[in-house]
């Protein structure tokens, strides 16, 4: 019979191979292989998906919608800069995108990626490796009375060399997601079950395929990698076995640890301004461990001064205030401060002590955000979570919540989990870990028989699963990490407490589940494989010549916020608004501009639209009357009603944007009209509104 210390060193025990350097370099090159694949499905699927190779360079730009758009204008600025620093210049000194300001887009918009590449690509270009007279060019004949346009391909061409940066971090994401599975389960079938998961499920994974450019696709990568560094550290902290490494080796494996966490987390907050939530969620569930004394202080201790030091050295890169004043800093001080406090304290009874704790966390927390770091940058985040609640509704909440991304997680993405067999086998591994534990609780004491790394990512995943639930685009992190722990389902000692103890036995239950899962997951696989498309818009390509040939180069535009974003990149014209929302100045500016989609009446908004030095206004039919493919009660009328509380429709006041579009403009001056767009010009000459007393306003113009 097994005595207690055997059983203590089977909870903690490896495959016998695991150490082996063949069996490391096997992992290493079947992880790169993995990300060499992924990097072809995905970069296929673009191509596919645009026919981006026979694109003209306008056209590429304008498949970049939305703040994509925004991102990669200031990559083509570098890259069309005589020198790297050059461009950096324009950078630091930006009048395009919020004009009439002038800011430091380099440290306002997390362009780190945008930086990164624009330094590679001069780099390149200057040791001669790529060129653009290397490019291969041809001409596309596009038929229906439309100009031929000359297309090139290669990596002297900037937009490809920026591509080429991009299905790099697709390398990285599938690679590491093969990595972490493997250590989880401590089974290369776990790296293989969860790739094949990942592949099958890979439109709720990702959309980098679609969207190159946005923050996620670059940020992703570096926040998984994250991850598995906390999950390898937790482990290196409480294993049963650690003290046979002899002590310096033990400190240096941690030290490197808590290295890759600290580079990791920096990466990670300054590509993307929404991953110091994503730490909040990994603080909260190591905080859980800690007052569960799963994980010792010691851990909690070094993890928080890496995450401390990432915060100070990320408010060097980037926006410092958005990351010092976000929920995510406050309670990283206020669990630490929590802590001290309760040394201080004398508590006999251990419960009291974690409940103190936990109150003094919480309220700190609320007091540190609340009066000391507060801010309004973020304001519209709680707010949504607020409108997803309760009926909480207003302007900026209702322009998040009415788009698909931000609505509740949708029924397909449980109907494509489920048929593949991805939440089912999740499930599954959740309740094999209960019953590991349930039987090591027998033989060990409490928490030797709970696995800290594993539980740490059952928290985190629980944290995705809750975030995914409540904002659909957040299904990015939930579903990825869905497929790391169902790979758990065929670890050896899972499967061992069961009866299923023999090698052959544990192979079988692989086949078969991953029979299971292929039988619904091949066809999904094929019919994203399967999708072929071209990208065309003519009618906003029109547009933007028009811009480029009829406006001045200090023409100020204001319109949608997505739109403008093509229209800086592709015209290099001003906008005073753009889709960088984060921003509580860029959300009044927005809603400022937005009034020419209300009731209001058009002398109130040209004042409006004067005062923000705005020269032109693009209109965009859906929008303006009414047929923008949005749910019921979303359109633009439909949020301006809801703002004022209907007063203007009670009152018979007719919205305002149909009557530009295709009635009287006056006081704009229509400049523009095609079968989408119309662009109203503010007149700059002298203008003034009388407004007698006895009668309806007048206007006289000089």
């Amino acid at each position: 019979m097994a005595t207690k210390s055997d059983r203590k060193r089977k909870v903690a025990e490896k495959p016998a191979h695991e150490s082996t350097a063949f069996y490391q370099w096997t992992i290493n090159l079947l992880g790169l292989g993995i990300g060499c694949f992924h990097r072809w499905h995905v970069s296929t699927l673009f191509e596919n998906d645009r026919h981006f190779s026979h694109l003209s360079e306008i056209e590429r730009e304008m498949s970049f919608r939305t703040e994509m758009g925004m991102y990669y204008s200031y990559y083509k600025t570098i890259a069309e800069s005589k020198t790297f620093f050059d461009g950096m210049n324009k950078l630091s000194r930006d009048n395009l995108s919020e004009y009439n300001n002038v800011i430091d887009a380099t440290r306002k918009y997390s362009l780190l990626p945008e930086i990164i590449a624009g330094f590679l690509y001069h780099i390149t270009k200057n040791l001669g490796l790529i060129s653009y007279n290397k490019a291969q060019c041809w001409q596309i004949e596009r038929g229906d009375g439309l100009p031929p346009i000359t297309s090139c391909e290669g990596l002297g061409i900037p937009v490809y060399f920026y591509l080429e940066i991009v299905w790099f971090t697709t390398v990285v994401t599938a690679a590491v997601l093969f990595y972490y599975a493997t250590y989880l389960s401590n089974s290369i079938y776990g790296g293989f079950i969860t790739i094949l998961l990942f592949f099958f499920n890979h439109n709720e994974c990702t959309r980098v395929q679609w969207t190159p450019p946005l923050r996620e696709t670059f940020a992703y990568p570096m926040l998984l990698f994250q991850m598995y560094s906390v999950t390898m550290a937790i482990r290196k902290y409480t294993k049963h076995d650690a003290d046979k490494v002899p002590t310096s080796l033990r400190n240096r494996t941690r030290q490197g640890l808590f290295m890759d966490i600290f580079g990791s987390t920096i990466c990670s907050l300054c590509t993307w301004q929404f991953s110091h939530f994503v730490f909040t969620t990994q603080i909260v569930a190591i905080l859980i461990l800690k007052w569960l004394r799963i994980v010792p202080y010691e851990f909690y201790k070094n993890f928080c001064m890496a995450h401390a030091l990432a915060i100070v050295a990320s408010t060097k890169i980037t926006n410092g205030a958005l990351i010092i004043c976000s929920l995510y800093t406050c309670i990283l001080i206020s669990s630490n401060a929590a802590n001290f406090i309760m040394k201080l304290s004398r508590f006999q009874n251990i419960k009291r002590e974690i409940i103190f704790e936990i109150a003094i966390t919480i309220t700190l927390t609320k007091s540190i955000k609340s009066y000391i770091l507060y801010s309004q940058d973020d304001a519209h985040v709680f707010n949504i979570l607020k409108s997803k609640l309760t009926n909480y509704r207003d302007f900026h909440t209702m322009l998040y919540t009415c788009s698909a991304e931000f609505d509740f997680l949708q029924y397909k993405t449980y109907d494509a989990i489920i048929k593949t067999l991805l939440l089912p086998t999740a499930i599954l591994v959740g309740m094999l870990i209960l019953y590991y534990w349930y039987r090591n609780f027998k033989t060990n004491n409490y928490p030797f028989c709970i696995e800290a790394d594993v539980a740490y990512n059952g928290l985190q995943t629980g944290a995705f699963i809750i975030m995914a639930v409540f904002i659909m685009r957040l299904k990015l992190f939930m579903t990825p990490h869905l497929c790391i722990i169902a790979g758990a389902v065929c670890s050896k000692r899972y499967l061992e407490k069961i009866g299923l103890k023999g090698e052959l036995m544990r192979l079988a239950i692989v086949v078969l589940l991953l029979g299971g899962m292929s039988y619904h997951g091949v066809d999904r696989f094929q019919e994203e494989r399967g999708f072929i498309g071209e990208y065309s818009n003519i009618e906003q390509e029109e547009l933007f010549e028009w811009i480029k040939s009829n406006t001045p180069e200090h023409a100020v535009f204001a319109g949608k916020m997505s739109l403008m974003a093509n229209l800086m990149l592709s015209t290099r014209r001003p906008i005073v608004n753009n889709p960088y929302y984060e921003s509580k100045e860029m959300r009044d500016r927005t809603m400022k501009v937005y009034e020419i989609f209300s009731r209001k009446d058009a002398a109130s908004v040209y004042t409006s639209l004067r005062s923000m030095k705005v020269s032109y206004v693009v209109l965009e039919e859906p929008l303006c009357l009414g047929f923008a493919n949005v749910p019921r009660g979303c359109q633009m009328i439909d949020l301006w009603d809801m703002t004022d509380n209907g007063a203007a429709k009670m009152a018979n006041k007719p919205p305002l944007c149909p009557l530009l579009f295709k009635g009287n403009a006056h006081p704009f001056r229509r400049a523009f009209v095609n079968n989408n767009f119309v662009v109203l010009q503010l007149d700059y000459s002298h203008y003034v509104e009388f407004k007698p007393k006895t009668s309806m306003p007048l206007h006289y113009q000089f």
